[in-house]
């Protein structure tokens, strides 16, 4: 028979200053860009994740537990509704944080990030949302969208970029951990995303075009 161990005054104390927190969080882009891998291999390599259905939309839940508490991430994936464009307002509303992904592979999943950004920003407050710009590396597949075309197109959005190898578990992990805490430490701090926010009628095709153009073409 097992005798519970005391718990101490410094335990007690830690957890009184621990905050659960719930998150949710999103992911956008073109359809078959291995958004659902993307999001799978973060929360099933866990083990004891869930998944659910909400308005035929998959959700996926998981817990990331530090010294500061539980962050509880509702992780919604459009489940191949962006292929018909029905995804609704519903998906975006209410959302704290935003990967939004294209492949390396695939110039027109680039192009169209114009349409989830402006998606985007049409439904979620732009001072309220912490968004990641995220290129996917598949296997076997060749890079058509260079490094630093990405990287200075997200720097006009202001923007964090990112690449990500399906393969690398570590990657992984660290896209979503890093927006979850990006998106933690502006609600405790209570700062708006005020970067977003001053690009909300900003032509971003022209960027497109001007972020390739300075970077002189777009192979590897």
């Amino acid at each position: 028979m097992f005798t519970k161990k005391p718990t101490s005054i410094n335990d007690t104390m830690r957890r009184k200053n621990q905050k659960d927190m719930d998150l949710k969080l999103i992911v956008v882009g073109d359809s078959g860009i291995r958004k659902t891998t993307l999001v799978e291999s973060y929360c099933l390599c866990h083990g004891k994740d869930n998944i659910d259905r909400n308005n035929h939309m998959l959700y996926y839940q998981h817990t990331i537990s530090n010294k500061e508490g539980n962050w509880n991430l509702k992780i919604f994936d459009t489940a191949g509704q962006e292929r018909y464009r029905s995804v609704t307002s519903s998906y975006y509303r209410g959302a704290q944080g935003c990967i939004i992904a294209f492949d390396l592979s695939q110039e027109t999943s680039f192009v169209n990030l114009e349409n989830w950004y402006n998606d985007m920003l049409n439904v979620c407050n732009g001072s309220e949302i912490s968004a990641t710009l995220v290129g996917i590396q598949r296997e076997s597949r060749e890079k058509v969208v260079s490094t630093d075309r990405a990287q200075k197109f997200a720097e006009y959005l202001n923007l964090t970029y990112v690449e990500v190898n399906l393969n690398l578990q570590s990657e992984i992990n660290d896209v979503f951990n890093n927006l979850a805490k990006t998106v933690v430490q502006r609600i405790q701090s209570r700062e708006p995303v005020t970067s977003m926010s001053t690009l909300t009628k900003t032509n971003i095709s022209r960027l497109v075009i001007k972020a390739e153009s300075k970077v002189g073409c777009n192979c590897c």
